[in-house]
């Protein structure tokens, strides 16, 4: 995961975000100049609760580190190029009330555990979104948004 440094060109220069604290609870990087893959340390930052890294360009996979975020609720990663399923390792996040991943190359099936999980919230906003209309597969209607 990369940000552009202040001050540059139009060709950003990129420096790395991690590490960031353990201790860290939200990660919210939307509409920045963000590129690369997430990396799978993320998995280490057991604290956080709500992780945004919208409208940019990650590529690659949702690392199944992200499993590990045990105290996450909320998790916004919609409008990338992220590819591959969506890991069963996520299926181990039972606070999750937000999994909005919709426009990106995502494919199979959801998790059922997600469904499950985010089904039993009792937060008003729940939400769980996927591009469900044609490359994800959300059985029984599990997804609230199907793009």
């Amino acid at each position: 995961l990369v940000y552009p440094a202040v001050g540059q060109t139009t060709e950003p220069h990129l420096i790395i975000l991690f590490p960031f604290p353990v201790t860290t609870v939200a990660l919210w990087l939307d509409s920045n100049y963000i590129s690369g893959t997430i990396p799978t340390e993320i998995g280490l930052l057991t604290e956080l609760a709500s992780v945004s890294m919208t409208n940019a360009t990650l590529v690659g996979t949702i690392p199944s580190e992200m499993g590990n975020l045990v105290n996450l609720r909320r998790l916004w990663l919609y409008n990338n190029k992220l590819t591959g399923t969506i890991p069963a390792a996520l299926n181990q996040l039972s606070s999750l009330e937000v999994l909005e991943l919709h426009n990106n190359r995502l494919g199979g099936a959801m998790p059922q555990g997600i469904c499950a999980n985010i089904d039993n919230s009792p937060y008003e906003f729940k939400s769980l979104t996927s591009d469900c209309v044609n490359d994800v597969q959300c059985a029984d209607s599990c997804c609230t948004g199907c793009f």
